[in-house]
């Protein structure tokens, strides 16, 4: 199998086409032709994950978050981005960026939050619009629940050595229905409004969000603790794509987000 046969595999998994126009996804390094062995799946292209590749043999890794984004100005040791996308080439190591292509696609990262969390019914907060079904965040109904319980719910899915997350809301209030987004949700929060959603669980909220939500109430999620998680529980799709050909996949032991509680 080769580097541009695993990116055949994947584009059913995360067509590209559902990539929104800013992001940079699919190859980043390597060369087409390159024979791949083993894929690591990582959240970050981080030093460590490129030890773990090196570790386990990989010389193909997947990665949600793009290493070069939106641009590098240099390909050098003289900042961290440019030193890993170097050593990744000088390793022979292909990097593969599938982000929100994954996110929006059909058992993507959205899919397996809003699974995660017991949505059922759901659909994207922002279609696509030449394949509605798909797209990016997720709205759904849930059993009533408490606010506050599906806060719980979602620190035990996503991030539970964490003992709370940030809220906004009673959190006595009863819920039903459910928007998620993967990673920076803000700038969807009026349509999880319009779409009827008692609430919204997404990452990186800032303060006026609080404002813009009106009466829906917010469930601030860790960004890296969410996609970790969810980029997991996809991993065995991908695995399942490359069986055939007898090429292993494994998600990386490494925990690359740069975020620690303060106290």
């Amino acid at each position: 199998m080769t580097v541009g046969d695993v990116l055949a595999a994947l584009e059913p998994l995360a067509p590209s086409r559902l990539a929104e126009d800013w992001d940079n996804v699919g190859l980043m390094v390597g060369r087409r032709d390159r024979a791949v062995t083993r894929v690591l799946v990582a959240l970050d292209l981080r030093a460590a994950v490129l030890d773990d590749a090196a570790r386990t043999g990989s010389d193909l890794v997947l990665v949600h978050h793009p290493p070069i984004f939106p641009a590098l100005s240099a390909v050098s040791d003289a900042r961290t981005a440019g030193a890993l996308v170097l050593r990744a080439a000088e390793d022979g190591v292909a990097v593969v960026a599938a982000h929100t292509n994954l996110d929006s696609a059909a058992g993507g990262l959205n899919d397996l939050m809003a699974t995660a969390l017991g949505m059922r019914a759901t659909a994207p907060l922002l279609s696509d619009a030449d394949d509605p079904p798909v797209g990016l965040g997720r709205v759904g109904d849930v059993d009533p629940i408490a606010l506050g319980d599906l806060a719980a719910l979602a620190v035990q899915a996503f991030c539970p050595r964490r003992a709370n997350l940030g809220m906004v809301g009673d959190p006595s209030r009863r819920v039903s229905r459910v928007a998620v987004c993967t990673g920076s949700g803000g700038s969807l929060v009026e349509q999880a409004r319009q779409a009827g959603a008692d609430a919204y669980v997404t990452g990186d909220l800032k303060y006026h969000d609080a404002d813009a939500a009106e009466d829906m109430a917010l469930v601030n999620v860790p960004h890296g603790a969410v996609e970790q998680a969810v980029l997991a529980a996809w991993t065995p799709r991908l695995a399942d794509a490359l069986a055939p050909s007898g090429v292993p996949v494994q998600f990386t032991s490494v925990d690359t987000d740069p975020w620690r509680d303060a106290c």
